[in-house]
């Protein structure tokens, strides 16, 4: 049986993909907060500390007789694995990163300047087999910082700001398929160092976006425009003293489209990820199992 390595498997996105894989794998987990998850309920998957994904040589220990390897951690951390791989021997025979959508973004970004170089790097160093996975806003649990809380504020408020027209396009993908597409690369030959875009099915305007959240809580969006610059504004007044909810950044980045051409994923994984408007669902579920929704 194979032995994968998942860097980051405390992380939302890491636990699922053990979740996911232990039956068919064995499976290392690789994290830096022992206590964040409880691997118990998985008695075959076996867990490695390593505080920090810099420090080599840790890294390098952990690595140890794994035959692939899925980071699913920032993709800057692509020098210090490929270090890690020489110095442990492993004869590592894929890794699987997780890049992101972001680098296609127009405006001024160190975050997404950082991406690509992390790919520039896989794409020139690496000498063995390598996917780079690069997902969209991923929502689909109670944590994703974003989706969650659109729904949350749809069902406590009347009113809705919508920041412009609301015409710009988003195209959120959903945990689960994000996961699935993980266990389809590995050890696909016809994944091998390509790089895929991962998204929901179709893109949405920012106005149907929060009508589907509405929704899905059986109630009717009531949308407030709010002129962009004024918006901007007010941020950069309420940034000054600590207390604006977002950045300028974001709000430019909510005027962005971010949609992307699924044809090459769909192609090679052979499967449609879902739409926004039944991926939701899994969203409210899991708020309403967790007590953050009624």
């Amino acid at each position: 049986m194979n032995t994968i390595a998942v860097i980051g498997a405390t992380g939302e996105v890491g636990f699922r993909l053990v979740q996911a894989l232990h039956s068919s794998y064995r499976i290392v987990a690789i994290v830096r907060n022992l206590g964040k998850r409880d691997f118990s309920c998985y008695p075959d998957v076996e867990v490695r500390y390593v505080a920090d994904i810099s420090k080599v040589e840790d890294l390098a220990l952990s690595l140890v007789g794994c035959d692939a390897i899925v980071n699913t951690g920032y993709i800057w951390f692509a020098e210090f694995i490929h270090k890690a791989v020489l110095e442990s021997q492993a004869q590592v025979r894929h890794i699987v990163f997780t890049g992101s959508t972001g680098i296609f973004t127009r405006l001024p970004s160190p975050s997404a300047d950082r991406k690509l170089r992390a790919e520039a790097f896989i794409q020139e160093h690496y000498r063995f087999p390598w996917t780079i996975i690069r997902p969209t806003m991923i929502y689909g649990h109670k944590d994703d910082r974003n989706i969650s809380r659109l729904v949350q504020a749809v069902a406590r408020y009347p009113l809705m700001p919508l920041i412009g027209s609301g015409s710009n396009l988003i195209q959120p993908v959903l945990i689960h398929d994000l996961v699935k597409a993980y266990g389809t690369a590995l050890f696909n030959a016809r994944c091998y160092n390509k790089s895929y875009n991962i998204g929901g099915s179709k893109a949405y305007s920012n106005r149907e976006l929060i009508a589907c959240a509405a929704a899905s809580l059986g109630r009717r969006a009531r949308l407030v425009p709010l002129p962009a610059a004024l918006v901007r504004c007010g941020v950069a007044l309420l940034s000054v003293i600590g207390l604006s909810p977002i950045s300028r950044e974001q709000v430019q980045r909510f005027q962005e489209d971010k949609h992307i051409d699924l044809k090459a994923f769909i192609t090679d994984f052979n499967y449609v990820p879902h739409d926004f408007e039944h991926g939701i669902e899994y969203l409210v579920h899991d708020l309403k199992a967790h007590g953050q929704l009624r």
